[in-house]
């Protein structure tokens, strides 16, 4: 049977017991059904709604075929009936998205996602349910917004909801807010082995919390690349660290500020090669591109999943061994010569695992490295960190520093190297004639040094600056009159003041 509804026309159709269509099912151009408490509209074959079409649903609709959602509204406003997928593979799509209230998959097959939905009503207070049963809701690149805040809002039997998009683009929102206690997504594999991830807020108000999860190669490969890019899964020695890292990324985004724990599960075919013995979660930090230290706390409840305790900053996790973590991660190792005497080592980490000390090294010719100096780790952070030394007796000439980074089990690993140039006489600038009339001449030991030239009053203003190259220059100041001046030259970063007197 096929209902059809003639476009202008308004029609209005009340359901009080029950109703059965066999065929395609559709509705078009404001159209309202009306479907009463404890009464049911059985569809065998499609539902399709057109332009201003709405359905007050406050009993069951119980569908076989596909559901295509084409008006502009979210089709049941806040009415709180059912909708049971009850065929085989289903499609839930059209040209907007659906406010489900009570959302039931049965039946027997896949139900697929072709445009975003809601499940939980569209009430002030939503109470509706996402009762997945034993189906799989393959999200296709798609969002289901969960809007009831309760942890019950889903439930399942051996269903499961299927994200696995490498661009995070099949993901679950659950409007949490500050509804605490346990919120658990039972997502799982394409090959139906069951990986829930559970949010447990603590404290604080949640938000809109955006889930999603996939796997990936042996060598985690492909990185997640939004929203948030991941680039790297380097161990302490700089190196790959894929063999002691699960394969599979999540990607957790809460819109609020909350206090959760966050308990990770993935599949016995995603173990590291490493095995899966003290397995920890692991947040990427964006701004420092870094992989933070695993907190404290951290448990295994299972041989397959990670309990984290207290996390209030999300983004992208990934889980790897506690003996071999992602990096001790090095920011930026710099070295600069300080007055052409002294050369300053500067580095910062964006979190450190282990780290027991670090050890500078310096090299006349860049392959033979001597230690000049140790500065004490911090054992294990996930803080930025600062540090610093100063080799107070370089060599002249080009030399070069490199950071050498220990653990407490006394594995080590390398910095990049940095070229320093001290020169023995880079100083060594001569202003004659002084007393001058204003002519005199600035005369250097080295051409290949440049030099810059600001020239002060005794009020401390800057009124000529100039610059060379030259072993000498003529400087003509005649203009500025009679009186005492002061001259700065900086040449390599050395800085030296010379009194000038025109007579």
């Amino acid at each position: 049977m096929k209902l059809f509804y003639k476009t202008g026309i308004i029609f209005i159709v009340f359901i009080n017991q029950w109703l059965m269509a066999t065929g395609q099912f559709l509705t078009v151009d404001n159209l309202e059904i009306t479907i009463t408490n404890g009464a049911q509209l059985t569809v065998k074959g499609d539902i399709q709604n057109n332009a201003g079409a709405t359905i007050t649903n406050n009993g069951t609709i119980d569908l076989s075929g596909n559901w295509t959602h084409n008006a502009s509204n979210n089709c049941f406003g806040t009415s709180t009936g059912s909708v049971i997928f009850n065929g085989a593979n289903q499609n839930i799509g059209g040209t907007n998205s659906t406010t489900f209230n009570n959302l039931q998959l049965t039946g027997s097959g896949t139900k697929t996602l072709l445009q975003n939905i809601s499940s939980g009503g569209g009430n002030v207070a939503p109470t509706g349910i996402l009762n997945l049963t034993s189906r799989t809701l393959d999200l296709n690149s798609n969002k289901i917004t969960l809007t009831n805040s309760n942890s019950n809002a889903i439930t399942y039997s051996t269903g499961y909801i299927l994200s696995e998009d490498a661009d995070n683009s099949s993901k679950v929102t659950w409007q949490i807010n500050n509804s605490t206690g346990t919120h658990t997504i039972p997502f799982g594999t394409v090959v139906a082995v069951p990986i829930p991830f559970t949010f447990n807020l603590i404290s604080g108000n949640a938000g809109d919390v955006t889930m999603s999860t996939y796997s990936t190669a042996p060598d985690n490969t492909p990185y997640p690349v939004t929203p948030i890019p991941v680039t790297h899964v380097r161990n302490n020695f700089n190196t790959d660290n894929s063999t002691n890292t699960v394969d599979r990324f999540w990607e957790i985004d809460p819109t609020g500020n909350p206090v959760a724990a966050l308990t990770f599960t993935y599949a016995p075919s995603e173990n590291a090669l490493g095995g899966n013995t003290n397995v920890r979660g692991q947040r990427w930090n964006l701004p420092f591109e870094a992989w933070e230290a695993p907190t404290s706390g951290q448990i295994n409840p299972t041989s397959q999943s990670v309990f984290v305790p207290n996390v209030t900053a999300f983004g992208p996790w990934a889980l790897s061994l506690e003996d071999s973590p992602l990096p001790v991660e090095l920011l930026f190792f710099t070295a600069s010569p300080v007055d052409n005497k002294e050369v300053l080592c500067i580095w910062k980490t964006a979190s450190e695992i282990n780290n027991d000390y670090f050890t500078v090294e310096r090299s006349i010719d860049g392959i033979n490295f001597q230690k000049t100096g140790i500065v004490d780790g911090s054992g294990n952070s996930s803080a930025v960190l600062n540090y610093s030394f100063t080799d107070k007796h370089p060599y002249m000439a080009t030399s070069y520093y490199r950071l050498r980074q220990t653990d407490f089990n006394g594995t080590y690993s390398y910095s990049q190297v940095v070229a320093v140039r001290i020169f023995e006489n880079a100083s060594d600038i001569l202003v004659y004639p002084n007393p001058s009339n204003g002519i005199f001449s600035i005369i250097k030991n080295n051409t290949t040094i440049p030099v810059d030239l600001l020239l002060y009053d005794t009020a401390g203003r800057l009124i000529w600056k100039n610059h060379f190259t030259d072993m000498s220059m003529q400087v003509d100041i005649q203009n500025f009159g009679k009186g005492i001046y002061s001259l700065q030259t900086i040449a390599e970063g050395v800085n030296k003041n010379f009194k000038i007197i025109i007579q």
